[in-house]
């Protein structure tokens, strides 16, 4: 302001010292554009009225204030015209910017709400379809480990692999990161390749009765058992038909799979897959692609976006595999190897793994995770006797608070070794309540272990846990034995 009110009299006194003569005086005229730049729409107008004002006087009565310069009509007149032209120019300019800002200010805004209520939606629809999928996730992996026959086991490890799969699309929505699928339990076994690959092949062909044809040739030299996890390669094949379906020509349709042996040795073998069609309808980005698109992996990366075969991808990653995707104006081809164990060399390697696992626990001093006290604060009563139910085998003494309220009140009773925490419930969320808990032991100089199990698992509510106090975290659906690998982590205490 200082800086303004400087300049002004410095140009005033140009006028009246006769520094600024004839002609000169309508370079004054663009001055309310700088005094409105500078000050804002309303400050400068007011000041370019008061400079007008200023300037005009000496202007146009020059005898009067005996200037040393005289002014002829025509540069009072031009002065007059083109100062107040600027004057209206800048301000109606100002009020037009001002105006778009304003506008594009709002839609900002509403855009902003938008994303915010979708995001919400998003949270909500997440946590209402985690919840129950975890339960059958977990249903499942206890079914699996009753003694069933190979049949049974088959449609097991079917049910887990397209559960898992929902599992993956629900983490794709809410944009979980990559590790997501690889700390999915591992189901690795001996098993037959080519029976694994026909039962999921059987329900596309059960599903589309005779409107697909699978021909599927496995080679001759592929006939031993392997020891892997079917469930994740049931999973991949799962994701890559789905879309190939979804991306293929009406009527009767044709998907060949391709497998056989790349290299072998004494223990292990690496097995090319391949699933291809010439059915695969046009797509004009996939031409665009692949004609534009030099680099190979950058050219594989937007087939795997365009395409939405991300599952399939993230897990053949996940098995030490990389896709290849071959498109002409005919075929189209899904390729990729895996490395798997031949399924008689693997049982010495299970008991000497056994061994290792052993010797290492004897030189840790730990609370024995069958007998320690536990606190499951969960408000559902399904999702409480899934959690139970899951644990049995592995933990005796599992209490339970149906809300953060209750959770206090038996914290305040009894010493738990660890508590399992949900987020979402009524009366005290499990936030509140952990924050509580911390509290509490400021006083008493302890630390009780918290997990967080809950279904929020959008970007944010991990760093949200642990930012209240708690100790580790797991979203909902999730493998029972991540669960309690976590729990047997956090009672875990290393000998010093």
């Amino acid at each position: 302001m200082i800086f303004i009110f400087i300049i002004s009299a410095l140009l005033l006194w140009f006028i009246i010292n006769g520094v600024t003569s004839g002609n000169g005086i309508l370079l004054y005229a663009v001055y309310p554009a700088f005094l409105v730049i500078l000050l804002g729409r309303k400050k400068g107008s007011i000041a370019s009225l008061v400079f007008f004002i200023l300037t005009v006087l000496p202007v146009f009565f020059f005898e009067v204030f005996k200037l040393p310069v005289n002014y002829t009509l025509n540069n009072q007149l031009l002065f007059i015209f083109l100062y107040l032209g600027f004057y209206l120019f800048i301000n109606i300019f100002e009020s037009l910017r001002v105006n778009l800002i304003t506008v594009y200010e709002t839609e900002l805004k509403q855009a902003e709400t938008e994303i915010q209520s979708k995001e919400e939606f998003i949270s909500k629809i997440s946590h209402q379809v985690r919840t129950p999928l975890n339960n059958i996730v977990v249903v499942t992996n206890m079914l699996n480990d009753l003694n069933l026959d190979e049949k049974q086991k088959d449609l097991i490890d079917t049910i887990q692999a397209s559960t898992n799969n929902l599992v993956n699309v629900v983490n794709n929505i809410t944009e979980l990161s990559k590790v997501d699928v690889l700390q999915s339990k591992d189901y690795n076994q001996n098993f037959n390749l080519n029976s694994t690959l026909r039962n999921t092949i059987n329900l596309f062909a059960n599903e589309q009765s005779n409107d697909i044809y699978f021909p599927l040739d496995i080679k001759d030299d592929l006939t031993y058992q392997l020891y892997g996890d079917p469930v994740k390669l049931k999973q991949v094949f799962l994701n890559l038909i789905e879309n190939i379906l979804k991306n293929s020509k009406s009527g009767k349709k044709t998907i060949s799979i391709n497998i056989e042996k790349q290299t072998e040795n004494t223990d292990s073998v690496d097995i090319s897959f391949g699933v291809s069609t010439k059915d695969f309808v046009h797509i004009p980005e996939v031409s665009r692609i692949q004609g534009i698109e030099k680099n190979k992996k950058l050219r594989i990366g937007a087939f795997i976006k365009l395409l939405d075969i991300n599952i399939a991808n993230r897990i053949i990653e996940s098995l030490g595999g990389n896709i290849e995707i071959d498109f002409t104006s005919d075929r189209f081809e899904f390729r990729f190897i895996i490395r798997f164990r031949k399924g008689d060399t693997i049982r010495e390697e299970i008991i000497e793994k056994a061994e290792i696992e052993d010797a290492l626990s004897m030189s840790e001093e730990k609370i024995n995770l069958k007998d320690a006290n536990i606190l499951l604060v969960e408000d559902n009563l399904i999702n409480q006797k899934i959690v139970l139910l899951s644990l049995k085998k592995s933990v005796k003494n599992v209490d339970v608070a149906n809300n953060g309220k209750e959770a206090l009140d038996k914290f305040g009773l009894v010493k738990y070794d660890l508590i399992l925490m949900d987020i979402q419930m009524p009366i005290m969320n499990g936030i509140v309540t952990t924050k509580k808990i911390r509290s509490i032991e400021k006083s008493t100089n302890t630390h009780t272990p918290i997990i967080a199990i809950t279904a929020n698992a959008l970007l944010g509510d991990k760093e949200e846990c642990l930012a209240a106090g708690m100790d580790d975290y797991i979203s909902k659906p999730f493998q029972i034995e991540t669960l309690v690998k976590k729990m047997d982590q956090q009672l875990t205490r290393v000998r010093i």
